[in-house]
């Protein structure tokens, strides 16, 4: 399996800095935003930003070639448009926060992993409360299960 364009820029990045709030002041993009372009959420940014950045991480040209190429086959990380693991609380603390505050968290955490803008690959669906959405996200699981014989 060939690296994703996503998990190829932080690498890129963690060689020459860990400071994201730095390095987004420096791009011009906001930090939430550049958060969710390295965990494959956003789509890559504009070609002279991707320029920009590969000057400001010394990164050698054919890191760079490699850096506009997989920005050309990018995919969505499969954690788009699904709720944040790390913010989902857990089903037994709703008599602890009350349905509203828990479906509140719920919102929050599928919006740590939603698209910032549309682009060809982002589905407009918050899964919180849609029986429907949920149905879909079962077919989906159901069809990649594979049975060995």
């Amino acid at each position: 399996m060939a690296i994703e364009f996503h998990k190829y820029l932080k690498d890129l990045r963690v060689k020459h800095t860990s400071n994201t709030r730095k390095l987004s002041i420096i791009l011009k993009v906001k930090h939430t935003a550049w958060s969710k372009i390295e965990r494959g959420i956003n789509p890559p940014p504009k070609p002279n930003v991707l320029k920009l950045f590969s000057r400001v991480v010394q990164a050698r040209s054919y890191e760079e070639v490699e850096l506009f190429a997989l920005a050309k086959r990018w995919k969505p990380s499969k954690n788009t448009n699904r709720a944040h693991e790390l913010l989902v609380p857990p089903a037994e603390a709703i008599p602890i926060l009350g349905e509203r505050e828990y479906n509140r968290r719920m919102e929050a955490a599928y919006e740590a992993n939603k698209p910032d803008y549309e682009h060809k690959h982002y589905k407009a669906v918050l899964p919180v409360g849609n029986s429907e959405t949920a149905k879909v996200d079962q077919e989906e699981e159901v069809q990649t299960v594979i049975h060995a014989s």
